[in-house]
């Protein structure tokens, strides 16, 4: 293979796992000095990067692309670029600015005798244009979220404030260091804490390779949630869509390209007799820890049956601007019986 091949090849690995584009990719590896081909994060960015991937997950969210990021960049010596979808629907059925929605799962505050909502110690650095700088207290953290044209961070800003304080909560990322309730909150929660700190490497290195969930996955529904020590992913493939994990499994796990990971348990369910009644879900469950270190650090639930969410997931992702392509993939036609389910 020529060495023009050959780039061009890197170029479309990379944006497989970034969703960066084609020529901001191209010059990023013409320019590259290191051979990694995804720089990795370390320390508080890595914690920063990770509780950013880890609030915008959690939650039953339809938006264009899983978790409301539509892709991410990175540039050597520079911060993180995390670009978000444009509007989001929750589950009460109401669409919402993603920039809103991301301010309301990130932004720390907190009430009596409650830990602290959002992130402990996030703080914003700098509003400029669409782009939120935000950055972790007393570090040298620096993530950039950047909004659809328009973003209006200010606005968005000043109304959770307010929204706080009527809630006769108390609102702390104004903050310039850390503040004694997110202090007593750490020393409270030593466990939640810690394990967040624990699984950083992972949550940031997912947020880095974000797209697979995108590029890589048959699954048109993906969220996530920690417990105990555990990082968990769960994610919905139709019953009418062939169900393939093996792809994403193995782009996560790449020597090159994914994060040091090992599968160390898994039960597959996918060559088990069919299901006699269609109304249950089959899974399989994957557990990974890190390629040199002991437990288990991540698990994938992949469930496959009936759309669990109702069955108008494509009308809601194609109205909040999800790919065409994708949606055909992950969510084809409208093959439905006449009872208004999806058809076998």
């Amino acid at each position: 293979m020529s060495s023009g091949g050959r780039l061009s090849t890197l170029v479309r690995t990379r944006i497989t796992y970034t969703g960066e584009s084609y020529q901001f990719t191209l010059e990023a590896l013409k320019n590259a000095r290191s051979p990694t081909p995804l720089p990795d994060a370390t320390g508080a960015q890595a914690l920063l990067e990770s509780q950013v991937l880890s609030k915008l997950g959690d939650g039953g969210t339809w938006s264009a692309h899983p978790v409301g990021i539509a892709g991410v960049r990175l540039s050597p010596g520079r911060p993180i670029v995390v670009y978000l979808d444009s509007h989001v629907e929750l589950s009460q059925g109401e669409d919402y600015p993603v920039a809103w929605h991301a301010l309301d799962r990130l932004l720390p505050y907190t009430e009596s005798d409650i830990q602290v909502g959002g992130v402990l110690g996030l703080r914003i650095a700098a509003i400029r244009g669409n782009d939120l700088h935000l950055t972790l207290a007393e570090t040298e953290s620096r993530l950039i979220i950047r909004g659809v044209p328009g973003t209006k961070w200010e606005d968005y800003l000043d109304d959770r404030w307010k929204d706080l304080v009527r809630a006769h909560a108390a609102p702390l990322w104004r903050s310039p260091s850390f503040t004694d309730l997110e202090r007593q909150d750490e020393q409270s929660h030593p466990l939640v804490r810690g394990t967040e700190k624990d699984i950083a490497w992972a949550g940031a290195g997912l947020l880095r390779r974000i797209a697979l969930f995108h590029t890589s996955s048959s699954a048109y529904s993906t969220r996530s949630w920690i417990t105990g020590s555990e990082w968990i992913f769960e994610l919905d493939t139709r019953r009418d869509v062939p169900l393939d994990h093996d792809t994403l499994l193995a782009r996560l796990t790449d020597a090159v390209w994914g994060l040091p990971l090992r599968v160390v348990e898994h039960h597959c369910t996918c060559d088990d007799p069919p299901l006699q009644n269609d109304r249950y879900m089959r899974q399989c469950t994957y557990e990974l820890a890190h390629r040199d270190g002991p437990g288990c650090g991540l698990q994938f639930r992949f469930r496959w049956g009936r759309a669990a969410y109702g069955k108008d997931a494509r009308k809601q992702l194609e109205r909040l601007g999800a790919d065409t392509g994708w949606l055909d993939r992950v969510l084809p036609g409208d093959k439905r019986d006449s009872r208004g389910e999806v058809a076998s």
